[in-house]
């Protein structure tokens, strides 16, 4: 084994396609904001996760010592699933399949004999995983599980683990529906708080990308039309974009909607437009009827949005960080080109450039391809033998995953599988890469091909 040549390394500012797409058919590009074209420090995640349990003590009453948590950034990955009835983070496959060793109540591990006991078995059928959609309203009493998909949830899942343990250590009874809804209130009470510091202290909070205004300033000088369409106020934006791209960011826009109450601007349940006035941070109440360059708007609906400015289908390709708020309704729906932009990629990409890594998956690999030849061996010791290369497999196996994460391994991959967060990213975005300006290497008429895999029933290329 040590004569073969371990693959080369993947480029970390790559591109990455799911399905074929042609640049020079694309004509209008519009993006979000957070995690998207503003890319956020890690200070950004200790502070709402400070300003949540501020919050929660004072706001909620919980016990003074909650006020004392301190911020973990390394216990969870995003994609996870959180059971609001029974309290417990895990990581679902592709085939909503329980990864064994990735079910937490809190930061305590649960074994494999616990799960199945509340499980009753490793799959999840699908109405349990999807049976809270991005529209259900707390209370409703139909949410069974929820899946913590974007950046923001991480110091929401480290704060939500901290206060179980700390609830359990002192033998304090809770009630985990409450905790979870009681801790996402506080989340979302902490933004107004993020909201505001990032506009005072853009520096503190912001990456400033250098190759970001050269990319807009190239889309703009090739005759394309650029959008944005985002959640957060104009005000931050303003702040953000003015130290990442200049004063005259405004310039490089036809359109500008902030506040637009995403995924509900994608499902058409949002408010009808307002124009915002900037001077006296205002609503105007005027029935909007036409979006035009230079002035901001708000709220809307992606239907309105395309009656309005004549946008429509593949010549439309949007950019967000958020697989189901910001891309899945706008390409199965209304056939908009998408590209996710996942800023975890980079650090993933790094892990499995490493030697080690490569190592462990080829030889997971040939372990796997020794067992499936003479697994049905009937002799002894044959037998014993491939029993210690499944146990070798398994260790292998564990090993790849806590390069990642030692909790919950890797955002794509639960073992041989996609997570459940890939399958959803592969089929709702056509492109997906670290950062928007990793397409500046790429010509405006360039055309992205998918890799053709193997499928289980076809022979195996040479060429692959």
């Amino acid at each position: 084994l040590r004569c073969k040549k371990l693959p080369p390394d993947i480029e970390q500012n790559q591109v990455f396609c799911n399905d074929q797409i042609d640049l020079s058919e694309v004509e209008v590009y519009g993006f979000d904001y957070d995690y998207t074209l503003a890319s956020y420090k890690k200070g950004v995640e200790y502070l709402i996760h400070d300003i949540a349990k501020e919050h929660l003590v004072k706001k909620y009453g919980y016990p003074d010592t909650v006020a004392k948590l301190v911020y973990d950034p390394n216990f969870a990955i995003r994609g996870l699933h959180y059971d609001v009835e029974k309290g417990l983070f895990l990581k679902v496959d592709s085939f909503h399949q329980i990864q064994f060793g990735t079910v937490y109540r809190g930061k305590e591990k649960l074994s494999d004999e616990e799960v199945i006991a509340l499980y009753t078995r490793r799959h999840l059928p699908v109405n349990y995983l999807e049976a809270t959609n991005l529209n259900t309203k707390p209370g409703t009493g139909t949410i069974k599980m929820v899946q913590l998909a974007d950046i923001f949830s991480k110091p929401e899942m480290s704060l939500m683990a901290s206060v179980m343990d700390l609830f359990m250590e002192n033998d304090i009874q809770y009630q985990p529906e409450s905790l979870y809804y009681d801790i996402s209130k506080c989340i979302g009470l902490a933004h107004a708080t993020f909201h505001a510091e990032v506009r005072s202290n853009p520096d503190l909070y912001l990456h400033k990308d250098s190759l970001l205004a050269p990319y807009l300033v190239s889309l703009q000088e090739a005759g394309k039309k650029i959008f944005l369409i985002t959640n957060s106020p104009f005000e931050t934006v303003d702040a953000g974009m003015s130290y990442m791209v200049g004063d005259n960011w405004r310039d490089l826009f036809q359109v500008i909607v902030v506040q637009a109450g995403k995924p509900h601007f994608f499902t058409n349940s949002s408010q009808p437009f307002r124009q915002y006035d900037v001077s006296r941070r205002v609503f105007f109440w005027d029935k909007v009827t036409s979006l035009e360059k230079g002035k901001i708007y708000a709220g809307g609906t992606i239907n309105d949005f395309q009656i309005l400015t004549g946008w429509l289908g593949g010549n439309v390709m949007y950019f967000g960080d958020h697989p189901y708020a910001d891309l899945a309704d706008v390409t199965l729906h209304h056939g908009w080109k998408t590209a996710a932009v996942i800023r975890e990629l980079e650090k993933e990409i790094n892990m499995m450039n490493t030697e080690e890594f490569k190592w462990g998956v080829n030889w997971q690999q040939v372990l796997k391809s020794l067992i499936e030849d003479h697994q049905d061996c009937e002799d002894p010791e044959a037998i014993e033998v491939v029993k210690e290369w499944q146990r070798e497999v398994n260790m292998v196996q564990h090993n790849l995953r806590n390069m990642f994460n030692p909790h919950f391994g890797s955002l794509f991959r639960s073992h041989n599988n996609p997570t459940y967060f890939s399958r959803k990213l592969f089929r709702v975005s056509d492109i997906y890469t670290s950062r928007v300006t990793n397409l500046l290497q790429y010509s405006l008429k360039h055309t992205f091909y998918p890799r053709r895999g193997v499928l289980p029933h076809e022979f195996k290329s040479w060429f692959v």
